[in-house]
């Protein structure tokens, strides 16, 4: 026979019974027959599961996630819990971040299943007063949290130093020489440990990263040294070019290498991936403004090339283009000031006095790419833009593929978690690593649960039908019994304290529970949402002097808040 759970009293009286008797009650109760079955089939399985689809196709597994989130409504509702379950959190215009509802972000979340993060234990997301503070604004705007965060760390009555603490807020920790770190006071350092406001940030791909790290450079890099000072820009380097080797003095005589001459260190090696590398940056490209003879350049075939280029001029031969630089450009009768010849006026007169500052093929390829970061959802987007397709191979030393779209596209499409897929079986290391650095297709790899995961989810979810049976005999037991969770999810929503105001009138429960404690008319869900909201903060300060959501989270006043809402609901009663 299954044991219900039951009170014996109402009100304060009813709520001491099941504090002394609530943790006997659910061990009683979690171990009837039916639920003890059901939460074992869901422990063993649910880290098996791969997709949105799998979870909804198997009732079980469904219901109990469900219930886990206090979602048990919405069993029969599969089309709106794929797109749930399936929704991309960190875009604002996913189906899940337009809900009210945080118990569906909940869900989205721990799962994952539209994030490129996996799954997450529901403690990561719950439980935590500073979950939704995303910036330092955002906590410095919030003076409760902030003065819960400060005194977390020991520094109460800091909360008007808002300049001071921005500067903390802002430090990589990892950094020796951040402000935080240069402190005397270790505080300091704990108080921004409570955020990652200041470390570095998360790409999607090793592009985005290496795009976003040379993009620091505003004026550009002078070495390779430069370079390799740069831990952050070098990694995305190593990572977007699939490099082996990758040890200091090595990478130096790459990058300082004279990709134009062939028996330059660079162009001994096997690896053409080292080359592309190389040319990307060009810190060993000649520099033509030191060449008096124009030999030096017409001996140097790919220079040539990209001086002709620089101008957009046609190799005319050695002899044509030997008379332009060595026509005098003041003679109106030179070689180059004739009519006919006048197109490359120009070119001989930057070899002749300064030639023009040359632009890395990195420069291009982040100038073209940069606003398109994260804007592609599919590679033919890429290779039909031409101009960028362009900087895109040159990046990779792949120009001889300026025309073959086929390649590049199959290549792009490939399922790169498969060995056997064509980017991953081709000859080409430059293709791959192209291929690769996009990630366009990153293939199905297993789902990784984090420990605990499955075990987590039951709980939720034993606990959440132990207070559905609760609130079978007594309806505000089961708001008492949620209360802390409920409201916790609030704060956890961060933003401004009129939006946990809103967020707690948008949720039923809480909603129901603060009317109450605060002696709100029922009518009052009649007037306008802001009218309500005056009139909420009202009661509160009048009751328990402040007006924040979070406060209420305090052991105390948490205590204080349940036992007026029990009292004031066993009046009502009568």
């Amino acid at each position: 026979m299954s044991f219900t759970p039951y009170v014996f009293g109402t009100g304060i009286a009813g709520w001491s019974f099941l504090q002394r008797t609530r943790d006997q009650q659910q061990e009683v109760y979690e171990k009837s027959p039916v639920l003890d079955r059901t939460v074992q089939d869901f422990t063993q399985r649910i880290t098996s599961i791969q997709s949105a689809d799998q979870l909804l196709d198997d009732y079980n597994l469904l219901t109990v996630t469900l219930g886990a989130f206090g979602l048990d409504e919405d069993i029969n509702n599969r089309a709106f819990i794929k797109q749930v379950l399936e929704s991309d959190m960190s875009d604002p215009k996913s189906i899940v971040n337009r809900l009210n509802d945080s118990r569906y972000q909940a869900l989205a979340e721990t799962f994952g299943f539209g994030s490129s993060d996996g799954p997450k234990l529901p403690s990561a997301r719950a439980g935590s007063e500073f979950a939704g503070i995303a910036t330092p604004d955002d906590l410095l705007s919030n003076s409760t949290l902030l003065r819960k965060a400060l005194g977390n760390a020991g520094l109460e009555g800091l909360e008007n130093n808002q300049f001071f603490l921005q500067k903390v807020l802002e430090s990589d920790l990892d950094d020796p020489s951040s402000f935080a770190n240069k402190l005397s006071d270790p505080r300091y350092a704990a108080f921004a440990g409570q955020f990652d406001f200041g470390q570095a940030p998360e790409y999607e791909n090793s592009i985005e990263a290496l795009v976003s790290e040379f993009n620091q450079h505003t004026e550009g890099l002078a070495s390779a040294d430069d370079l390799l000072a740069d831990e952050d820009l070098l990694q995305a380097v190593i990572d977007t070019f699939g490099l082996e080797r990758t040890y200091p003095d090595f990478l130096r005589r790459v990058l300082n290498s004279d990709t134009t001459d062939p028996d330059s260190f660079v162009n001994q090696l096997e690896d053409k991936r080292y080359l592309a590398v190389s040319e990307a940056f060009g810190f060993g490209w000649p520099d033509i403004n030191t060449m008096t003879d124009p030999e030096e350049l017409l001996s140097n075939p790919q220079l040539l090339a990209h001086a002709l280029d620089t101008f957009n001029l046609s190799d005319r031969g050695e002899t044509y283009l030997r008379q332009v630089l060595e026509s005098d450009l003041s003679d109106p009768n030179s070689f180059v000031n004739q009519p006919e010849n006048l197109a490359f006026y120009d070119f001989a007169e930057a070899f002749q006095n300064q030639w023009p500052e040359p632009v890395s093929k990195m420069q291009v390829f982040a100038d073209e790419i940069t606003d398109k970061l994260g804007t592609f959802t599919n590679p033919r987007e890429l290779v039909f833009d031409l101009s960028l397709f362009e900087a895109t191979l040159d990046l990779f030393g792949q120009s001889k593929r300026s025309t073959d779209f086929d390649t590049v596209l199959k290549a792009f499409e490939s399922d790169l978690s498969s060995r056997t897929s064509y980017a991953n079986t081709h000859y080409d290391t430059g293709l791959k690593a192209m291929t690769q650095a996009f990630s366009f297709n990153a293939g199905q790899t297993s789902r990784e649960y984090p420990e605990g995961f499955a075990e987590e989810l039951a709980e939720l979810y034993t606990t959440r039908q132990f207070e559905i049976e609760i609130g079978n005999s007594d309806p505000n037991m089961r708001l008492a019994l949620a209360l802390e969770r409920e409201l916790q999810d609030v704060v956890d929503e961060g933003g401004s304290e009129n939006a946990h105001w809103y967020n707690i009138i948008g949720s039923p429960p809480l909603r129901t529970v603060f009317e109450t404690a605060l002696g709100l008319p029922s009518g009052i869900a009649q007037l306008d949402i802001d009218r309500q909201l005056v009139e909420m903060k009202d009661r509160a300060f009048s009751a328990f002097g402040t007006t924040h959501p979070a406060d209420f989270l305090e052991p105390e006043m948490l205590d204080q808040f349940r036992k007026r809402f029990l009292l004031l609901s066993d009046l009502n009663t009568f």
